[in-house]
Parts: C-alpha cells; sequence; structure tokens
C-alpha cells in the first residue's frame, strides 16, 4: 500500500481515538449532582476547618477528607473533591 492510505487510517484512528477518550471522561467528570441515596453536605464540598485541621467534605457522599494539593479523589467514594 502507499504510505499516504497508511498516513490517512493512522490520522482517522487517531482521531477517532481521542474523541472516544474525551467522550469517556467528560461522562464521568460532567456530573455535578450526588450520587443517588447519598448524603449531600449543605456546605457544598468546601473546606471545614475542625479541630484536627483543614478538611475537605465530599459534595457526593459527605466523607470528611484531609484537604491537601496531592488529595483530588475522595477516600470513600473516589469522586472528584474538585
Amino acid at each position: 500500500m502507499q504510505p499516504w492510505v497508511w498516513l490517512a487510517a493512522y490520522v482517522l484512528g487517531f482521531g477517532l481515538l481521542q474523541v472516544l477518550l474525551y467522550r469517556h471522561f467528560s461522562g464521568q467528570t460532567a456530573s455535578t449532582e450526588p450520587a443517588r441515596g447519598s448524603a449531600a453536605r449543605p456546605d457544598g464540598g468546601r473546606r471545614v476547618v475542625t479541630e484536627s485541621g483543614d478538611t475537605v467534605a465530599c459534595r457526593h457522599c459527605g466523607a470528611v477528607n484531609e484537604s491537601q494539593r496531592m488529595i483530588r479523589y475522595c477516600g470513600a467514594c473516589a469522586e472528584s473533591l474538585r
């Protein structure tokens, strides 16, 4: 086969892969509503200062997590804290 045919197939395949990955990951993070059956925190996931230090309450399940720059996901439900 000609090199331009391989190049065209590669470009189309790579573009399709990018679209599929974008749709997959944007569908999981687009939802800002709490999961069904979970108790939403009234503070909306904002920082909460407690006796033990600065913590963040999860918007989805209400679990309290440590507030550090490296921690991005809830330890209880694995949803994004940001």
